[in-house]
């Protein structure tokens, strides 16, 4: 383990808590709004418990193998060539899950932004800091995250703060009108985006430097999570209603159109589409990383960042193939994605896990690889 790759468990969970966060803070609240109405808040109450139990499935196959990646340690415990599918399945995820992140922050910046300029560009110009970010390894991913995570939740609190004469509770209410099936019909979408592309800490908790501390700061981080999206989703029906959550896509952005204070602060919509970029930055250069990490333990490629050009006019295309526009972004994301994200996310691991424990197998102890290093 290359020192570029290293990281801490602290920088381990804000990297994971803004992969999960995400696209999700941006787009997700409109979802739950559309299948639970106003009590879409409780289905995030609900994704907290199944994003615990998730966590802890991850953890305990992480720590059975904890100086390998899923796609070593899958060779091992089915064997070479069933273990070869199972890493190409993680491989072909996560290089969708990047086309799709693409997708959507393209379609962001030009519903809202920069409206006559082609995609194309857009995910280009967006895709190159990313690239520039896996070059220079892991361990600068994390640190850019650790400097993102303040600014991003200073900026969410401000634009909070500053909306509360808006708030109105009384738009939560009432509360279950139509019984609990909505808020439980509503985590169906939120299991795939973001609840089960957690999985990717399998690939990632190899290159924690801190291991023992790591489970503590995994479920904070992880739970922390649906709580944001809780929050958000919360403050944007107090703020804009049910009605209007329901119809804007882009549903934080629209509430930031909300703050006037008198002509001193406005047009803080700018900066909280700024602040979402930087979230979906982090979770798309994790996407990179991982792409070109499983590329090299598959088909063992000497370097990484070889794959690095080929890998980006992969994703250009793919992107543009998920969706032909946004309304099938959001169909595609409440409809398929959740079936798509079940065998990685879920059945996979469970699967693993179980072999690993029946036959009794364990990867190498961290403290022997040390001795041998």
């Amino acid at each position: 383990m290359d020192k570029e790759s290293s990281i801490s468990s602290v920088q381990f969970a804000v990297l994971m808590y803004m992969f999960s966060v995400g696209t999700a803070a941006l787009i997700q609240p409109h979802l739950m709004v559309l299948l639970a109405g106003q009590d879409a808040w409780f289905t995030l109450v609900i994704a907290m418990i199944i994003q615990l139990a998730l966590a802890s499935l991850y953890m305990s196959l992480a720590y059975r193998f904890p100086n390998e990646t899923i796609i070593e340690y899958s060779r091992k415990i089915v064997g070479p060539y069933l273990g070869t599918i199972v890493s190409c399945i993680y491989l072909l995820y996560y290089l969708m899950l990047g086309g799709y992140i693409i997708r959507v922050v393209s379609d962001f910046i030009g519903s809202v932004i920069l409206i006559q300029t082609p995609l194309d560009a857009l995910s280009l110009t967006f895709l190159i800091p990313a690239l520039y970010g896996v070059f220079l390894g892991l361990g600068v991913i994390g640190k850019a995250a650790q400097i993102l995570l303040p600014v991003a939740l200073g900026v969410f609190i401000l634009t909070a703060l500053l909306l509360i004469p808006k708030a109105q509770f009384s738009n939560l209410l009432p509360v279950f009108p139509n019984g609990i099936m909505p808020s439980i019909k509503g985590t169906y979408p939120v299991l795939g985006f973001p609840l089960m592309e957690s999985a990717i800490a399998l690939m990632l908790f190899k290159f924690v430097k801190d291991k023992k501390k790591t489970k503590k700061l995994f479920y904070i981080g992880i739970v922390a999570s649906p709580l944001t999206s809780l929050l958000i989703t919360a403050y944007t029906i107090m703020v804009l209603g049910v009605d209007m959550t329901a119809r804007a896509p882009y549903v934080v952005y629209d509430m930031a159109k909300e703050i006037h204070v008198e002509r001193i602060l406005e047009r803080m919509e700018a900066i909280v589409g700024i602040i979402w970029m930087s979230t979906t930055f982090v979770k798309m250069s994790l996407c990179l990383y991982v792409c070109t990490l499983a590329t090299v333990q598959i088909f063992k490629v000497t370097s990484y960042r070889y794959l690095l050009i080929p890998l980006v006019f992969l994703l250009l295309p793919l992107s543009l193939w998920v969706a032909n526009n946004t309304t099938e972004v959001e169909e595609f994301n409440r409809d398929v994605y959740t079936i798509y994200t079940l065998l990685p996310g879920l059945f996979i691991p469970v699967l693993l896990l179980v072999i690993a424990r029946i036959r009794g197998m364990r990867g190498i102890s961290e403290q022997k690889q040390n001795q041998n290093e």
